[in-house]
């Protein structure tokens, strides 16, 4: 009878453990500023939290990916490292993007916690703008003079 009294406990604790770990998740906000020179680089800066408690999460990895949605694997965008910037939880990089519109921006985050946060933003001459889900709210940059549609590399 201890024994399954044993097991059953073992059981219930890791129940209960499992579904707050699982729950860790990062909450990443990113805001980019474009640079006058050269065309398509961007300052970004990340603030990265725990998505379920709040607090900042220090001494992360985290690598950012970029591929246009409209476009997969046509532009070889090299990923970028960000580096611990002014206070807990937030982090720089100098982006090299191929040009202006949307782009889907992986980051992949390693350290305090592991997690992998996927989102588009609207990249344009003054810098990004995170695109609503169905591409409603997003900002569209004026297109340059041309004929309609055309884009800009």
């Amino acid at each position: 009878m201890p024994h399954r009294t044993c097991l059953l406990a073992t059981t219930l604790l890791a129940f209960t453990i499992a579904p707050a770990l699982a729950a860790d998740r990062a909450r990443a906000t990113l805001d980019c500023k474009a640079l006058a020179s050269p065309e398509f680089a961007y300052d970004c800066t990340l603030d990265l939290s725990n998505a379920r408690t709040g607090a900042p999460l220090e001494g992360a990895t985290i690598i950012l990916g970029a591929d246009m949605p409209s476009m997969p694997m046509v532009h070889n965008v090299p990923p970028f490292e960000f580096k611990p910037a002014d206070k807990p939880g937030r982090y720089q990089a100098r982006i090299q993007l191929d040009m202006y519109g949307p782009w889907a921006i992986k980051l992949r985050i390693a350290g305090p916690l592991r997690d992998e946060v996927v989102a588009v933003y609207q990249f344009g001459a003054e810098g990004s703008e995170l695109r609503k889900r169905g591409g409603s709210g997003a900002k569209k940059e004026p297109q340059p003079a041309g004929k309609p549609g055309q884009h800009r590399h």
